[in-house]
């Protein structure tokens, strides 16, 4: 009966532990449990000692009394119950478990097992003190005395574990109440409620110190847990990152360094603990500007950030980036500072190599165009303005640089470049600085001006130097170089304005024959205007139906008769009147109108043509800008549907310089254009670079001599032999050979005996409007009639005679 109600009890007692204690995570409960557990077993010997003691004294004391049977009993009872305790605990600190939690289940073994001995010690008054005697004599006493020392015993030994201590002083107070309930003495109020009262302290106490030691379990587990992340996070940052942590104290020596870090210093961890960082690392620089060193900034107590040190390791300087925060106790008293590192040597060199590809040319090491841009701002601020000592800007470029880099290769032309710039540099000297502003531009800044003699005896020494042979990779190389020059103040009011006219002055030079150097002069301005006036009207001419097409006649040499005509452009301007094309053509491919102006001659002629006889074919000039753009042969085939002119009769001419630029992208269009009937003609023949390498590569139609060499045959014998070789070779590929610029009947009569096939020139018609086209076919009909009649009746008079 005792024992069921001890079961009660100790559920009872589990059950109002459990609603009492902090909330805790299913998780942590276990581990809860498994401190609870540890801190009683720590008492277990002391408490299993005591009741035994007790257990003994208490029946010494009834040998005397008529309960020395009973209180020899209940001794042997308590003894022997308070062994099995201690050998329990004997077998749980031999076993050594490594389990790190207790069940629930656990906890309520424990529970009954103090609730057991609590029935025990609650059985003693129930024994010893009979209602009929009272509570007279010294036993009753001593029992009263033994139960309140019981219960705080037992509170304070399982103060963790308040089921367990409220299942262990519950009975004895239970016991203790039944005996004082029976009872008529007068002293029954006063123990009652002294012993409720105790009970009632213990009891609180016992769940009070539970919760608190729930509580500081539950905030040990997870600041362990945060420790645990922070290490992880720690070591994973230390491992994967480039940075490193380290730590000093108020002092600023060293009380934690990282491996890495160690690493980065090239020294034992054990050498720089302990050692004031300021005196490893030197100069200091912040985000601001420079720093004298680490120490003021560890004396200032203030975060910093991102200050670079320098740092000796093995005999070379490295360079570190620091941040630290200044680190306070409890007390807020400072005690060092916390910080991260990172060895950015490399990335000051990588940023050095990237400062220095902005500020120089990669191929010549030359200063490019920014630093030349910031040399002149400076030259121009403290010499250049009025009233200072003035200073110089010289612009050249190479001359037929592009000829050898399009003939030999880039690879050749880049060695060359190398080589020029060097040179370059070396007359320049100390006298000025040399910059490369792209391509075969070249610039000179000088400050101050020395004057205009030797400026000009400066730029005489750049041609000439600039003008000698070189070898490039085995290949004698010529070149040349022209020179502008303009000075401030006189030139200009401002950088920007300078360098525009030393630019203007070195396109006056290249005009002028190249070769040569020339000074800045206003008129050069007004030149640079003029042009700029006639790219607007060019860029106008289409909309307003300025442009012509006039055409010039090709003549067969057997017959001569008209087998066709060239479209060359003409722009009849309303103020400038008929303008030539050598006066507009470049200008229109330097500013991108040649793509537009092309596909309107295409269109023009392939029209004009199909209103011809059929026999009549019509040639045109491409650009390459026109093959560049891709829409070369879409505009060809647009041209002919629109006109409905056969494709046979209609023959392109290019000219042997556009097969040097991206040939395989040329010959591909080239091809893509034979696919749609047209004829192909190589133009200028003879004046280019590889021309006989390409006859083969691509099936020509026919091949142009240039007027240059039909104007000197006749005086040059060495021409005339080229010529012949021409027409041999045209004969010998099936082409159709044309000579240009055929003036006089003599040089007519030359070619015709060299076999050529067509011409071209003065001689035979000038070109000529759309309108005139009629009345030229039907002179030249009358002209080819007369000279067949002169050619029959010599024939008779050769047979009558």
């Amino acid at each position: 009966m005792r024992i069921a109600a001890s079961t009660l009890i100790n559920r009872g007692a589990s059950a109002l532990h459990d609603r009492l204690l902090p909330h805790v995570p299913e998780a942590m409960a276990g581990r809860v449990r498994m401190e609870q557990v540890q801190s009683i077993l720590r008492m277990t010997p002391v408490m299993m000692g005591a009741n035994i003691v007790i257990a003994l004294l208490v029946g010494l004391a009834g040998l005397n009394s008529r309960h020395t049977a009973v209180l020899t009993v209940w001794a042997a009872l308590v003894v022997s119950y308070a062994l099995l305790g201690l050998r329990g605990w004997v077998v749980s600190q031999r076993r050594k478990s490594t389990k790190n939690s207790v069940s629930a289940r656990g906890v309520r073994r424990i529970t009954w097992q103090a609730g057991v001995l609590g029935c025990l010690w609650g059985a003693l008054p129930i024994l010893t003190m009979p209602k009929e005697q009272g509570f007279a004599g010294a036993m009753p006493m001593l029992v009263a005395s033994v139960l309140a020392g019981m219960i705080g015993c037992g509170g304070f030994a399982m103060l963790t574990l308040p089921a367990a201590a409220i299942a262990y002083s519950t009975p004895m107070v239970v016991g203790a109440l039944y005996v004082l309930a029976t009872s008529n003495d007068p002293i029954l109020y006063a123990l009652g409620g002294l012993l409720i009262f105790c009970h009632m302290v213990v009891s609180v106490s016992c769940l009070s110190h539970a919760k608190i030691f729930a509580d500081r379990l539950v905030a040990a587990e997870e600041l362990e847990q945060q420790r645990q992340v922070v290490s992880l996070l720690l070591s994973d940052f230390e491992e994967g990152a480039s940075d490193w942590l380290w730590e000093v104290d108020a002092n600023g020596a060293m009380t934690y360094v990282s491996d890495r870090m160690a690493a980065a210093a090239g020294v034992d961890k054990s050498q720089l603990l302990g050692r004031p960082m300021s005196e490893l690392c030197g100069a200091a620089e912040g985000p601001m500007g420079p720093i004298a060193a680490l120490a003021p900034l560890f004396f200032d107590q203030k975060a910093f950030r991102d200050v670079t040190v320098s740092i000796a390791v093995g005999g070379q300087t490295h360079w570190w980036s620091l941040s630290a925060k200044p680190v306070h106790d409890l007390s807020g008293v400072f005690t060092g500072f916390r910080g991260v590192g990172a060895d950015i040597t490399q990335a000051r060199e990588d940023q050095a190599r990237i400062s220095r590809l902005a500020h120089y040319d990669v191929l010549t090491t030359l200063p490019n165009r920014l630093s030349f841009l910031q040399a002149l701002s400076k030259a121009w601020t403290e010499h250049g303005k009025k009233g200072g000592t003035g200073c110089a800007v010289l612009c050249l470029d190479l001359d037929h640089f592009k000829g050898v880099n399009d003939s030999l290769g880039h690879p050749i032309g880049d060695d060359l470049l190398i080589q020029a710039s060097a040179r370059l540099r070396d007359t320049v000297g100390e006298l000025g600085l040399v910059s490369r502003l792209g391509g075969d531009e070249f610039a000179v800044v000088i400050a101050p001006s020395p004057g205009h003699e030797a400026l000009g005896e400066l730029a005489r020494a750049i041609v000439a130097t600039l003008s000698d042979p070189y070898d490039v990779r085995g290949h004698h190389v010529l070149i040349g170089a022209s020179v502008g020059i303009a000075v401030a103040p006189f030139d200009a009011d401002d950088p920007d304005g300078l360098l525009k006219n030393a630019d203007l002055a070195l396109y006056r030079a290249k005009g002028d024959g190249r070769g040569a150097y020339r000074f800045f002069e206003t008129a050069m301005d007004v030149w640079a205007q003029e042009r700029r006036a006639l790219e607007l009207d060019l860029r106008d001419a289409l909309a307003n139906n300025e442009l012509k097409l006039f055409f010039q006649p090709l003549i067969g040499s057997v017959e001569h008769e008209t087998i066709g005509f060239e479209a060359l452009l003409r722009w009849q301007h309303p103020r400038r009147g008929l303008v030539p094309p050598a006066d507009f053509i470049e200008c229109a491919e330097q500013w991108g109108l040649i793509g537009t102006i092309g596909e309107w001659v295409l269109h023009e002629a392939c029209r004009t043509a199909a209103t011809w006889p059929s026999h009549l074919n019509v040639a045109v000039n491409l650009s390459p800008n026109q093959f560049a753009s891709g829409d070369l042969v879409a505009q060809v085939r647009a041209a002919l549907d629109a006109s409905g002119l056969a494709p046979q009769r209609l023959e392109l001419e290019i000219t042997e310089g556009l097969l040097l630029h991206d040939s395989v992208k040329t010959l591909e269009q080239l091809a893509a254009l034979k696919a749609l009937g047209v004829k192909i003609a190589m133009d200028d023949f003879g004046t280019g670079y590889s021309s006989l390498a390409y006859l083969w590569r691509f099936p020509f139609d026919k091949i142009k001599i240039d007027r240059s060499f039909v104007a000197e045959m006749q005086d040059n014998t060495a021409i005339a032999d080229i010529l012949r070789t021409i027409a041999l070779l045209g004969q010998t590929l099936n082409l159709e050979v044309t000579a240009e610029g055929v003036e006089t009947p003599a040089q007519a009569k030359l070619l015709t005996d060299m076999r050529c096939d067509q011409f071209q020139g003065f001689l035979y018609g000038r070109p000529m409007p759309v309108g005139d086209i009629p009345s030229f076919l039907l002179s030249n009909l009358a002209r080819q009639m007369r000279r067949e009649s002169e050619d029959d009746g010599a024939s008779e008079e050769a047979v009558t005679g």
